[in-house]
């Protein structure tokens, strides 16, 4: 009989707030008794530190760069197969429950059922902002980066409502038994901004949180000159306790799934695998930056660990993986056709925990610099190194030893150039910024006319309830931020075309 396979994935949850991962403060039992019972990847990267791209790549098992979906208003055609196709084809039933993050009108991409819907707030599936009982406007906020600083607090959010949600959906769904075999992937919105967190959970962090990496003076080169960063106290210490409090909660809801899962199993008589990861990180402060979009370690290092039947137990893979990965794994864990794509099976290596001492992973994000200008930003985890680069500021390479400098305050590429050039070449051998263009412009001219378009099925998104009760008094960033810099400058984009 195959395997029942469950994939937990939450959104942006960075590797390092995890106790097994090293953190002194956040409490994660279910995340730690998950990695004592089975597999941790200590190095597990994504594809893209950005929600749609990182999402694509992991069900087509290709980087943005070669399956086109660069930014949050792209999309994977809809006769291009994904792992999940692999599964049903089959004989998988492949469920949903809660958020990909599926932009336009398909929102299955391989998936057979979706039992719960999702919340995509981008473009031409748009979603309502929330409202009060009365029909006024919602005083809610900070789903975006610049905006993530402006409502913070102790309280309920859409975000922690959805999640309340999804998860019922998904013990409802386990608590049912299922002729054929299972993948159950359940998706939630969490730790994702806004950063808010219940009270008792905010409270706990308040004044504990260390803000020693906070600063709004750190130099991150030329790409991000002008990208927002806030180091008001006041600020980074309410968003970093609800970040923790976040975390806290999403941990509980990984727990309450994985037992649902595990009296699936023995109620059945089957044996199954539990996958837990997250789409990309958040720095949450970290140099005085929040959100995700750049390539420091809080954004694009990541929760992955796997456990189950055949897996070993309280073992680690310490080399290099990707988010790509998951796709090839699953496959070859469920005894299916693996898909062609940049990433690799880890199934021989959960067996034993053996490393791949040698292996590169790339990550990349498609982005807009100060000046307006589009480039590609290209990043590759080799050993203890991280070497990023972007099309139109090659001359700004950056290289860290990440043993050495855990918080990558020390750019060491001019001290060495041999590991620099090993690393460039490994990132130049996918295609160039003006090859990536030619999907990309085109993208854009259809993206004119798709962003006036409204493609919402109420039978596939959740309606956010409008009695929610806002924060009375939210923490608030003082300093006037405009909209985030890739909205401003898309915008202007699509109006040259």
């Amino acid at each position: 009989m195959p395997k029942d396979i469950l994939l937990y994935m939450s959104d942006q949850h960075s590797y390092r707030l995890q106790g097994y991962a090293g953190d002194p403060l956040v409490r994660t039992p279910n995340l730690d008794r998950l990695a004592s019972e089975g597999v941790a990847m200590t190095n597990a990267m994504t594809a893209c530190p950005l929600c749609v791209p990182a999402r694509a790549s992991m069900i087509s098992g290709q980087l943005p760069s070669n399956n086109g979906v660069l930014f949050n208003f792209g999309s994977l055609p809809s006769d291009q197969a994904t792992f999940l196709h692999c599964l049903n084809a089959a004989g998988y039933d492949t469920i949903l429950c809660g958020r990909m993050h599926f932009v336009g009108p398909d929102q299955r991409h391989g998936y057979s059922s979706r039992i719960a819907g999702d919340r995509t707030p981008v473009f031409h599936n748009g979603v309502p902002a929330p409202k009060r009982p009365d029909g006024s406007p919602s005083r809610v906020t900070g789903y975006d980066e610049n905006g993530s600083v402006r409502y913070i607090g102790a309280g309920d959010s859409p975000v922690l409502a959805y999640d309340r949600y999804v998860v019922q959906h998904a013990l409802d769904y386990l608590a049912e038994d299922h002729e054929r075999p299972q993948f159950i992937t359940v998706g939630t919105y969490g730790p994702h901004f806004p950063y808010v967190a219940p009270p008792e959970l905010y409270n706990y962090y308040y004044d504990k949180v260390d803000l020693s990496d906070v600063s709004d003076t750190f130099d991150g080169g030329d790409a991000l000159a002008g990208k927002m960063q806030e180091a008001d106290p006041e600020v980074a210490r309410a968003a970093r306790a609800a970040y923790y409090g976040m975390v806290e909660l999403q941990d509980r809801h990984i727990g309450a799934v994985y037992d649902a899962f595990q009296a699936y199993l023995k109620r059945t008589g089957r044996e199954g695998i539990f996958l837990y990861v997250s789409d990309h990180g958040d720095m949450n402060g970290t140099h005085g930056y929040y959100g995700k979009q750049v390539f420091y370690d809080p954004a694009v290092h990541i929760p992955f660990v796997v456990q189950g039947a055949g897996i070993a137990r309280g073992k680690t893979i310490d080399s290099p993986v990707s988010l790509l990965d998951v796709g090839p794994t699953v496959c070859e864990l469920a005894g299916v056709e693996q898909l062609p794509g940049d990433g690799k099976s880890l199934a021989p290596q959960l067996t034993d925990g053996t490393d791949d001492p040698d292996r590169m992973v790339v990550s990349e994000l498609y982005t807009y610099l100060p000046d307006g200008r589009t480039s590609l930003g290209r990043m590759v985890k080799w050993k203890d190194w991280k070497y990023y680069a972007y099309s139109g500021l090659e001359n700004d390479p950056h290289l860290y030893n990440c043993r050495q400098d855990p918080n990558e305050e020390h750019n060491v590429a001019a001290d060495h150039p041999e590991i620099e050039e090993k690393m460039k070449a490994f990132a130049d051998q996918y295609k160039t910024y003006d090859q990536v263009m030619v999907h990309e412009l085109w993208a854009m001219k259809q993206l004119k006319i798709l962003r006036k378009c409204n493609f919402d099925d109420p039978n596939e998104r959740w309606q956010c309830p409008n009695d929610l009760p806002e924060l009375e008094h939210p923490v608030c960033s003082k300093k006037q931020f405009g909209p985030t810099t890739w909205v401003a400058a898309l915008k202007k984009m699509l109006e040259r075309l």
